[in-house]
């Protein structure tokens, strides 16, 4: 047993400690309930935008996966990989600057962050304004975020060096002509004509058609390779779940996109009742986000607007959900056609200009037309369920990456039942209709 003097000794050394627990405890207990209050007080359209800022749809990222990768290939300092820019969609550009960034990870170099190519405005159809001329394009920043994918790749792949642009190479005048390259000239097999066939090989493939171009004997560093426009090529399951599901979270939309979208969905809340909140991911049950892809711009590959408004109004009376966010992708024409149809099922449709006011609206007014599709494109993925064309990169986009956000839903027939000559792909959150041809494509090489 202790002796009185051992106690004493103990309660000495025991109490600061219990004091300093105590004050540790009531500290933390302290700034939950301030941080509680602080949030009453704020405004709920602010409260709202500045959670849907701070928190991702996808959660927490985690880019074990991506660093795995990285840390399994042979980097080469001073060889340099950019990309010719793509004109196109959202669903495009984000896939093909991807597969940038893939390639440059297979090959080992540095990357030049493609640029992006501005459609013109007054006629959207035309993809490549400047025809015969220099397609410089626009920096990244037009649609995505540099600073959030160069920090991201410093983290998780800090062997690969990120350039802008070219012009912060503008002292180093030997890389100002690339060598040029592609899937075809490494003779890379390729399954429906994009579709790399052999993955396994693709390091080695483009190791031997470096050497040829540039043979290492007498190669000076820096030196620089331009990859051509490459969209529907990498097989995403190749490198895994873990890395498919964190890899596409390194373009993040730009921050007006999100910020609109935000106070879009806050209002749509608000005004339908749906108490969403942006720190917590889907909430089934609320919206149908619908997607016509019917404008100018689209190809004979895409059903018409008579075949898309019959599947997207079948998909919405089966699903019981009365309220529809429809996207940007059809002529004004056609959109007020399609919300007056659903009126006659008693069913609201919304777009983006319903749910924006005041400076929002004036600010959406200002962008382009592929920068509203990016607000669209943040509001779709927190939409109950999301319905779109097989014909459509953007909506193939967003079905794999709900998905991914999701765990991976299991295929059902919960929201739709239709038979699936009418249907490409079905999960519990998203449903792609039509039989394009492209379709198996978009599913094995769209990056979530």
């Amino acid at each position: 047993m202790l002796g009185s003097s051992g106690v004493l000794r103990l309660v000495k050394f025991a109490a600061p400690l219990l004091i300093v627990v105590w004050c540790l405890g009531s500290f933390v207990s302290y700034e939950s309930t301030y941080n509680g209050l602080v949030r009453t007080f704020k405004d709920g359209k602010h409260l709202f935008v500045s959670d849907f800022l701070a928190h991702e749809i996808d959660g927490n990222f985690d880019g074990r996966a991506i660093s795995a990768l990285c840390a399994s290939k042979q980097w080469t300092p001073g060889l340099i990989l950019s990309c010719d820019p793509t004109p196109g969609g959202i669903g495009q550009v984000r896939n093909a600057h991807l597969s940038c960034i893939r390639f440059a990870m297979e090959m080992g170099a540095e990357l030049v962050v493609p640029r992006i190519v501005k459609r013109d405005e007054k006629d959207i159809a035309v993809l490549m304004p400047n025809v015969g001329g220099p397609q410089r394009g626009h920096p990244i920043d037009y649609l995505f975020e540099f600073e959030h994918l160069n920090q991201t790749l410093a983290a998780y792949c800090p062997q690969m060096k990120v350039y802008r642009s070219m012009d912060d190479l503008y002292n180093v005048p030997q890389v100002m002509k690339g060598h040029p390259i592609s899937l075809y000239e490494i003779h890379a097999p390729l399954a429906n004509g994009s579709v790399i066939d052999d993955m396994p090989s693709l390091g080695r493939q483009i190791k031997k058609y470096i050497d040829e171009m540039a043979p290492p004997d007498n190669r000076v560093y820096p030196i620089r390779f331009n990859l051509a426009v490459t969209k529907w090529a990498f097989q995403t399951a190749y490198d895994g779940p873990a890395f498919a599901g964190s890899f596409g979270r390194l373009l993040r939309a730009h921050e007006d996109a999100r910020r609109l979208a935000a106070a879009a969905l806050y209002n749509l809340s608000k005004g339908f009742g749906f108490n969403l909140d942006p720190r917590k991911g889907i909430k089934e049950g609320t919206f149908v986000g619908a997607h016509l892809r019917t404008e100018t711009d689209v190809d004979s590959l895409v059903p018409d607007y008579e075949s898309q408004a019959a599947y997207l109004l079948d998909f919405i009376v089966n699903s019981r959900v009365r309220v529809v966010f429809l996207a940007t992708g059809a002529t004004e024409e056609q959109t007020t056609a399609f919300v007056a149809r659903a009126r006659d099922f008693n069913v609201t449709v919304v777009l983006k200009k319903d749910v924006l006011h005041g400076d929002d609206l004036a600010l959406l007014d200002r962008l382009s037309w592929d920068q509203r599709a990016l607000v669209d494109y943040e509001i779709m993925l927190r939409a109950g369920l999301m319905a779109g064309p097989s014909g459509s990169g953007y909506a193939w986009s967003l079905a794999l990456r709900r998905r991914a956000i999701s765990g991976g839903a299991p295929n059902n027939s919960s929201a739709l039942p239709v038979t699936s000559a009418r249907v490409q792909y079905h999960d519990r959150l998203s449903t792609i209709f039509g039989r394009s041809e492209r379709g198996s494509v978009f599913m094995q090489t769209i990056w979530p």
